[in-house]
């Protein structure tokens, strides 16, 4: 039964059943002078089957296309009550596997309060910083990060009323430490702390990598003096390229306006060794006015390659190939049996102990700050069709942009490696509906043997982490947990977040396997056809009698 049908157009509707058959719904517009027209609209009966089956039940999986770390990582604290409103779920079991309840923790909103409206009038009216704020150490931290901080939690709850001034003005205290208007430097930096330091992700708010890098931003040393650019090769980028320049032109430029100089300092901090045609660019500045600037910022004899660690690299390297020696590592062929360390980040070269790739006897990845010219970095394949035969592929590796340069890597041309299909993301179209067993996987498309399907993602799981989980698993009979290695160092867990992958059912006559491959130093569980699939038809993969073994295993308990 429909009541009142809801337009902004629409003033006023009653509903009429001149005919019991055929009820009718009489709309009344009013124009901009109150003259109103109605008119009747005839309603619709719809049946339905009363056969009309529900869906098969399926909890909430939120759509991600790159495994993610938990928002909460210690495994000894419960953030909450899973089915909290079913009275089935064995709550006392599933707490009785917890140390501390986070909502036991000592909260004071009173104390939080006083700390907000003390922050606000040191800020407001005496003029205090944040900074300087913090630096007291009086209060909590105003901004520990995007998501940890007095002023972060100030907006995560309702205020408490209090009598008098206090917390009348919302807008006296910003948000966060938001640098000032022009501030490059200030801006640049607060910018690049969100994105991840990772080399193969450099994304914001990154929700896969944890890890910091070390060191401030900017501070770069340049390497090349100016006269080497004029008479580095190159064509000129114009009628004022700095490679028509003369040293009679030197002491010709002067720039009035000390923000502009700030600003070309600032960038030279994080890459001094930018051609001038490209800090034009940057500048809004002449080729050639930016070349002198940059010649008077970092004179000649102030320019020298000073890297102790870069002498003692070419001396190793000599070393090395004067003896030939035979470096071992653990990963060529049995990666799956370690968690993948995260990207070296230290002074000198990889050939000592302050390396983490070196102490455990791993090949540094691309991420890793030594560069693709470290003697322990990955060589990568030469081949120019990478199949059986391949390194990369016999190793379980995804070929790499940048090292297997003769097989398309980068994916340039129109046809690229094979081998890189998972980083890619070429995969086969798959349609997610009702199958045997609740929801399947079906194919969307004709499939030979060896199409990638897609990649099995989910949360960063550890063994220790998934002690919580078996009380969950038994209670809703669902299990997405797949593990990377036998001795669980690593598993991923698709029941909350994952992708189409997730759906797919078993059978022992599976038409797809899971294969566990290194994909720039992180590993994936890639899915693939091992025959060929009709469009329609619903793909398979073998779960593994471990698996089987453990199900029964949590059943049991």
């Amino acid at each position: 039964m429909i009541d009142q049908l809801f337009d902004p157009a629409l003033q006023d509707s009653e509903l009429q059943v001149d005919n019991p058959t055929k009820p009718s719904l009489v709309i009344t517009q009013y124009d901009a002078e109150g003259r109103g027209i109605s008119y009747p609209i005839e309603l619709e009966e719809i049946s339905v089957d009363p056969t009309f089956e529900p869906h098969p039940p399926y909890e909430s999986c939120p759509p991600i296309n790159q495994s993610i770390l938990p928002y909460h990582q210690s495994h000894e604290t419960a953030t909450f009550i899973p089915y909290a409103d079913e009275d089935e779920f064995p709550v006392i079991d599933y707490l009785a596997r917890f140390q501390y309840f986070a909502w036991e923790e000592d909260f004071d909103p009173d104390s939080e309060m006083i700390q907000i409206e003390t922050a606000r009038r040191l800020y407001s009216i005496h003029h205090i910083s944040m900074k300087n704020i913090d630096r007291m150490g009086i209060l909590k931290p105003l901004r520990e990060s995007h998501n940890q901080g007095l002023l972060w939690e100030k907006f995560q709850r309702d205020f408490l009323r209090w009598p008098g001034r206090a917390f009348a003005t919302e807008g006296d205290m910003p948000t966060s430490f938001e640098p000032a208007a022009g501030d490059l430097r200030g801006m640049l930096s607060s910018v690049l702390k969100t994105f991840c330091p990772n080399l193969n992700c450099l994304r914001t708010m990154c929700t896969t990598h944890t890890y910091s890098l070390s060191g401030s931003f900017g501070g770069a040393r340049p390497k090349v003096t100016s006269q080497s650019m004029r008479l580095s090769e190159g064509e000129p980028c114009g009628e004022e390229c700095f490679r028509l320049t003369d040293d009679s032109y030197l002491d010709k430029v002067y720039w009035e306006n000390e923000s502009d100089t700030e600003t070309l300092k600032t960038i030279l901090s994080i890459s001094p060794d930018l051609l001038p045609c490209q800090l034009a660019d940057l500048c809004f500045k002449p080729c050639r006015e930016v070349f002198v600037q940059r010649s008077h910022i970092f004179p000649d004899h102030m320019v020298f390659d000073d890297d102790p660690a870069g002498d003692e690299m070419q001396k190793h390297r000599a070393g090395l190939k004067a003896r030939k020696p035979r470096l071992h590592f653990e990963e060529d062929r049995a990666h799956a049996s370690f968690v993948p360390l995260e990207p070296c980040n230290h002074k000198g070269p990889c050939i000592d102990a302050w390396c983490n790739c070196y102490l455990q006897k791993r090949r540094c990845q691309l991420a890793c700050r030594c560069g693709i010219k470290c003697i322990r970095q990955y060589r990568g394949c030469t081949c120019k069709r990478c199949d059986f035969d391949c390194p990369c592929v016999a190793h379980s590796r995804e070929c790499m942009p940048g090292l297997c340069k003769n097989c398309d890597a980068r994916g340039a041309t129109k046809k690229p490696c094979r081998n890189t299909r998972l980083q890619r993301n070429d995969a086969k179209m798959v349609e997610i509906k009702r199958a045997t067993y609740g929801l399947g996987a079906f194919a969307a498309q004709d499939m030979k043997r060896g199409d990638y399907i897609g990649d099995y993602v989910g949360i960063f799981m550890t063994h220790d982490d998934t002690n919580s989980l078996d009380v969950v698993t038994k209670y809703s009979g669902r299990n997405y947990l797949f593990e990377v290695s036998p001795d669980m160092h690593e598993l991923f867990d698709a029941a909350r977040v994952g992708n189409p992958t997730r759906f797919l059912n078993h059978d022992t006559d599976a038409n797809c396997d899971a294969r566990v491959l290194l994909v720039n130093g992180e590993h994936h569980i890639g899915f693939y056809t091992i025959k060929a699939v009709a469009r329609g038809e619903e793909l398979f993969l073998n779960y593994g009698e471990q698996y089987w073994e453990e199900v029964n295993k949590r059943a049991a308990c």
